[in-house]
Formats: structure tokens, C-alpha cells, sequence
């Protein structure tokens, strides 16, 4: 092969360098496939015998264990491009041509700088003269099949797997808490601390309903989560740490926990930039999902349950119109659950800040804003939530005795029991740690004291783990006191006496606003409110479908609407607005020596709010509805009773087609028109 290709080798390709390209596509190949490597190393002695030096032959391995894919991680690829360009290099040597590219653009743009560059290019076939007709074509017909054949690889791998997926029979990683026995089935973890600290998890999750809350109240316990790392230095080993709220998402969206295989939960999809972004698909988008294979933790129902509870805590930051987030601790007790009566939309919840210049509280409203966000328009309705909240807790209160329901320890048995949980996993870490303790005693103890290099670290090891035994056991007893002087008997023995009266249990200072929201929701699943002027209608839609609606719901009334109105004062200002606008009525009241309630003069805003108060007509409105008993109207009512435009209106009054006058009424003088006598607009027509 040498003999016939060395024909090809001129002298200034012997002038130059020759690179020794050598790739591997995976880690493990470079581990394993060692014959491989030595192939390829071996191609030096084929470079030797067409002529070139030992010290002339550079060696590229920059890209061992990098696939040929694609150029963007591989460094080596790219500073033989480099080199081949700068006509540094007059022949390269690969094995193959898959070692150099897979990619068919990639191979096209190396063979198209090597012909300018005249570089050869030498593989276990022969040595190739990008220049030549024949060999370019060769070389062409190579890259092709090489492209061709990583795809077939890729379609024979993934076929592989999607047949084993499809009996559920692929072997992919577990997550934590989940291993294979000696028989390949997905059995529970054996760490009893694992196993306990995720069935907390859901056990937690039943209970608050959010997985904000679960990370928080992990937080607040100071409860960890293990962990395995999948790849790193670190891999295999178990870690323990406080969790965050993405943490416990992934536990919970696993449905492997539910003992249910799933295969192709993600997807591929390739954005403008031309990178990939893995996307989750829905449930019924996956391409393998066979519930109850294997042992799980909770059941696949279950499973499902929270998934949708996911759901709807995610609508809450995303959209209003579906929004049924999960208990908070606001003020505002129908968090989620208002419908705007008018709209049919879901309501929003306003808390306003305190103004002590004017002496107002913060305040808590409840508003339909989806006009004002969506359109730009005005608030459908917005009203004070505290009076609606009253009446809401009443109902709560009654209802429950009415059903004669002892909840009144609900709350406080839901604390009792996540601490019991929460120190059962303390005394798990502690028997984890006592073990720990004793292992770096016994390899202290098994060392030679006097060789201070071995026995110096193992005895700091040691006082370590006994430092961190001491923590936790100090830790237990302190929040076991803390629990003991909270759940006294004295207190329980109270909360039981009190449960024959579920409103001392709701209004009891133990009780939180979340846990009201809680209870509610045993009861309600929406509310519809309609405002209609100082009163709301509150329609309820109870668990299982029925319906029912409270007595209207008075709200706080302005002062101005809550003192008494002067019979004296309405008279005299109906009088006045005959003849006068509001900003004259207000001084004519000024001048008979009436006053506000709040003692100052009348102005025009308080005119008009009077008025507003009462149902008074304005003096404009009186004017026209002389005008209107006379014939006249005003330029659109005229137009409309024709059948003609507005301009037409103007148009026929200017020629004396209609009678035109104008009226003067609190401000610039207003035209008002009528239809002559004995006229009509045909007759109009036909002039």
C-alpha cells in the first residue's frame, strides 16, 4: 500500500509536519478499548516509512473521549484545522474516517481546506490526495458512510432500548431511596434512614399540600435528604443535606417512587440558537409508563393526586383564570377560591398598607383586576374582604357544629404528628451517626499509636464524628423540650374540653390563618361574589356539588353615606338646580349658612356626591328635559330617530331643514335640535 501511495508524498509535503490524529468517542472506550488506541498510535511507523522524521510527527489526542458528532467541544479537531490552513501540515493520519468527523459538513470542510492547503490525508486504505478527482471522490463516499453509519448505531441503540422499555426490562438509574436486588428487581432501599426520610417526604406533602411548604418545613426542622451522585468523583456516595424546593419537586414528580416504570418522559427540541433544550412532556405524551411494576412508596392513585395538586399550585404564579393555590398564611380567607359574580373570572387578593397620617389599618380587598391586566379596562368590581370573611367563618362554625364534627383538634394532632415524624428521623440520623462513631473508633484502635502519621488522622476523624454525634443528640433534646413545654397536658387537656365548640378552635391564637384556609376548604370549593352597591352576594359551591347562597353581606360604608342628610339642605338645593349648575348651587348653599357634615363649605365635588347620594338630576338634566317635553334633541338622539347621520344633523339645521337652538346648562352652550312642524325627514329628502 506504502509502495504505491509514496508516489503521492512530494518533497514539500515532506517539508512539513505530519498529524497524527487518534479519538476515541467515550471514556469508556479509552479505558477499555485499549487495541484500539494502539492501532491508532501505531500509524506513526506508516508516516516513517513514507519519508517523514520522528521529530516531525505531532500526535493530536486532545479529543479522546469526545464523539466526532460535532466540532463544538472537541479542541483537537479544531487546531488541526488550524494547522492544515497555516500549510503546516503536509499529510494527516487517522485510522479511519469516523475518527476524524461524523458529521458530513465537518468531513466536506477539512477535505476542502486540505486541497487548498495540498495536505494528504492517509488511512488504513492508502494515502488520498484531496486534489485528485478520484480520490476527493473516495474521500467523499467515506464521510457519507460514515455519517450513515453513526446513525444506524444511534437507531440500533435506541431501538434496543425501547424494546426493553416497552416490558419494562431497561436497567436505568434508580433514584434514591430505590436499588436493584441480586435479581435485578427494583426493590426498597436497605438504609432504613433513606427509606424513612422519603416516606416523609409524601407524608408531608399529604398533609401541607405545596412543595414550597414541604422544603420549608424540612428547613425549619432541619431535617436532610440523602442524595447518590450519578457521575463525579463523588459517585455512589451518600450525602445528606437540607432540601430545596426543586429537590422536592423531583421526588415528587418521580413515578418510580410510585413503583411505576416510565420511559421517555423528555424530549429533544432544537431552539433558534441551534442548541438542544430538554423539554417534560405530559403524562400521556410518555412513551412507556406501566404503573405498579415494582415496590414503591405510594401508590400510582396517589401518584396522580399530586401531580394535579402540582398543577394547580403552578397556575397560581402563571395565569388567574384557573388559580387554586395551596393554603398561605395571609389574612385573606378565600384565598383562590373567589369568582367574580359579574365575569365568572377567578378574583384576585389586595393587601393595602397601612396609612397612619390617616389613621386607616393595612386592609385586605378582594378584586376582579382581569379587565384591568388583560385589557387595560377598569376593575370589574373590587370590596372589602374582612366583613365577607366574617361571614364565611361563621358558616364554617356553624356548619361544623351543626354536623356535630369534633375538628377541633385537627390542627393541633396535624402538628403532633409531624413531630413525631420529624423526631423519628432525628433518631435515624443519630443510630447513622453512632455508627460512624464506633467505625472511626475501631480503625483508631486498630492503628499503631506511636505512628503518629497514621493515628493523627484517624483520631481527628474520630473526634469529628463524636463532635457531630454530640450535635445531633444536643439538637433532639432541645426540640423535644421545646414540643414537651408547648404540648403541655394542661393545654391538651383544654383543646379537648373545647371541642364541643369548633369557633374556639378557630378563633383559638394557635390556630393560623393557613389552617383556617384548610378547613374551609373541607367544606367549600368556590365562592361567587357579586357586589351590589353596599352589599355582596356570596354564593357557596359545597363538597360534592350543592350550592347554596348567605344573606347579602353588608360593607363598610363611607361617612359621607353613613350621616343623616338634611331635609332642609335637599330642598333648597333642588330648588337652586332649576336655575343653577352645581358649582352655583354650592355657593347658594354656602350663603343660606348650610354646611358639610364635616363642617366646611359645600363645593362641587360634594354637590355632585350629594346628589349622586340621593338620585338628584343636575341642572343640565332638568334643562334637557324641558327641551325633550318641547321636541328637541340632542344632535345623536335626533340622528338616530331619522335614520341619518350625525354630520347630516348639522348639515340639514345650517340650510333651516331643522330647528336648532342652543342650550346653556352649567357650562358651554349645548345645540339641541327639532323637526319642524308638518315635516318629516322624507320631505327633508325631497327638498
Amino acid at each position: 500500500m506504502l509502495e504505491t501511495a509514496a508516489h503521492k508524498v512530494k518533497s514539500h509535503h515532506l517539508a512539513r509536519e505530519a498529524c497524527l490524529y487518534v479519538r476515541q468517542s467515550s471514556l469508556k472506550q479509552v479505558e477499555t478499548n485499549t487495541e484500539s488506541a494502539h492501532r491508532q498510535y501505531g500509524l506513526r511507523r506508516s508516516a516513517i516509512a513514507l519519508g517523514w522524521c520522528e521529530d516531525h510527527i505531532r500526535v493530536i489526542d486532545d479529543d479522546q473521549g469526545k464523539s466526532g458528532a460535532s466540532t463544538a467541544n472537541r479542541s483537537g479537531f479544531r487546531d488541526l484545522m488550524a494547522r492544515i490552513a497555516a500549510k503546516e501540515v503536509g499529510i494527516v493520519l487517522s485510522l479511519e474516517v469516523s475518527r476524524l468527523a461524523r458529521n458530513n459538513h465537518d468531513w466536506s470542510q477539512l477535505l476542502q481546506v486540505a486541497r487548498i492547503a495540498d495536505t494528504l490525508i492517509l488511512d488504513e486504505a492508502g494515502v488520498h490526495d484531496p486534489g485528485d478527482s478520484s480520490d476527493k471522490l473516495l474521500l467523499d463516499i467515506k464521510g457519507t458512510l460514515s455519517e450513515y453509519e453513526l446513525e444506524g448505531i444511534k437507531a440500533r441503540l435506541i431501538g434496543g432500548q425501547r424494546s426493553k422499555a416497552a416490558r419494562g426490562e431497561l436497567r436505568i438509574p434508580l433514584p434514591i431511596g430505590l436499588a436493584y436486588d441480586e435479581d435485578g428487581k427494583v426493590v426498597l432501599d436497605g438504609d432504613r434512614q433513606i427509606v424513612e426520610a422519603i416516606r416523609l417526604v409524601f407524608q408531608a406533602f399529604r398533609d401541607k399540600g405545596s412543595a414550597m411548604a414541604v422544603a420549608k418545613w424540612f428547613r425549619a426542622e432541619g431535617l436532610r435528604l440523602p442524595s447518590r451522585p450519578q457521575m463525579g468523583p463523588a459517585r455512589g456516595e451518600l450525602h445528606w443535606s437540607l432540601p430545596d424546593h426543586a429537590r422536592v419537586r423531583r421526588v415528587l414528580k418521580n413515578p418510580r417512587y410510585a413503583g411505576a416504570f416510565s420511559y421517555g418522559r423528555t424530549t429533544q427540541r432544537r431552539q433558534a440558537d441551534g442548541n438542544r433544550q430538554h423539554v417534560t412532556l405530559r403524562r400521556e405524551q410518555w412513551q412507556v409508563c406501566i404503573p405498579d411494576l415494582h415496590a414503591g412508596f405510594i401508590t400510582w392513585e396517589e401518584y396522580c393526586r399530586n401531580q394535579e395538586t402540582l398543577e394547580r399550585n403552578a397556575e397560581a404564579f402563571a395565569s388567574l383564570e384557573s388559580r387554586r393555590a395551596a393554603p398561605r398564611e395571609g389574612a385573606a380567607l378565600l384565598q383562590s377560591l373567589m369568582i367574580c359574580g359579574r365575569c365568572g373570572r377567578r378574583m384576585s387578593v389586595h393587601y393595602s398598607k397601612a396609612q397612619p397620617a390617616r389613621n386607616q389599618p393595612a386592609r385586605v380587598y378582594y378584586q376582579c383586576r382581569e379587565p384591568c391586566v388583560r385589557r387595560g379596562e377598569r376593575r370589574c368590581q373590587s370590596m372589602r374582604a374582612d366583613t365577607i370573611d366574617a361571614a364565611l367563618a361563621r358558616f364554617a362554625v356553624e356548619a361544623v357544629n351543626r354536623e356535630n364534627i369534633a375538628l377541633a383538634l385537627a390542627v393541633q394532632e396535624q402538628v403532633r404528628t409531624e413531630f413525631e415524624q420529624a423526631d423519628a428521623q432525628r433518631a435515624l440520623r443519630i443510630q447513622r451517626l453512632e455508627y460512624k462513631a464506633g467505625l472511626a473508633q475501631r480503625r483508631y484502635y486498630a492503628a499503631d499509636p506511636a505512628n503518629r502519621l497514621v493515628a493523627a488522622p484517624l483520631e481527628r476523624d474520630w473526634n469529628e464524628r463524636l463532635r457531630e454525634l454530640d450535635e445531633a443528640v444536643r439538637e433532639r433534646e432541645q426540640r423535644r423540650a421545646a414540643r414537651d413545654e408547648e404540648l403541655s397536658a394542661r393545654q391538651v387537656r383544654r383543646m379537648e374540653e373545647l371541642a364541643a365548640d369548633f369557633a374556639c378552635v378557630w378563633d383559638a391564637a394557635g390556630t393560623g390563618n393557613a389552617d383556617r384556609k384548610r378547613l374551609l376548604r373541607l367544606l367549600v370549593e368556590d365562592v361567587t361574589l357579586t357586589r351590589d352597591g353596599y352589599e355582596v352576594i356570596v354564593a357557596l359551591r359545597l363538597r360534592g356539588g350543592k350550592a347554596l347562597q348567605l344573606d347579602p353581606v353588608d360593607l363598610p360604608r363611607p361617612p359621607s353615606v353613613k350621616r343623616p342628610l338634611c331635609p332642609a339642605t335637599l330642598a333648597l338645593l333642588d330648588r337652586t338646580l332649576d336655575t343653577h349648575s352645581d358649582e352655583e348651587a354650592a355657593e347658594v348653599l354656602n350663603k343660606a349658612g348650610f354646611r358639610h357634615w364635616s363642617g366646611e363649605p359645600y363645593t362641587l365635588r360634594r354637590v355632585y356626591r350629594l346628589r349622586a347620594r340621593v338620585g338628584m338630576p343636575g341642572h343640565r338634566e332638568r334643562q334637557q328635559a324641558r327641551w325633550h317635553e318641547q321636541g328637541y334633541l340632542t344632535a345623536g338622539a335626533m340622528a338616530s330617530q331619522l335614520g341619518i347621520d350625525v354630520s347630516t344633523v348639522r348639515v340639514w339645521a345650517s340650510r333651516g331643514k331643522l330647528l336648532c337652538e342652543r342650550i346653556r346648562a352649567g357650562g358651554k352652550p349645548r345645540p339641541m335640535y327639532k323637526v319642524p312642524p308638518r315635516a318629516t325627514a322624507t320631505d327633508a329628502d325631497a327638498s
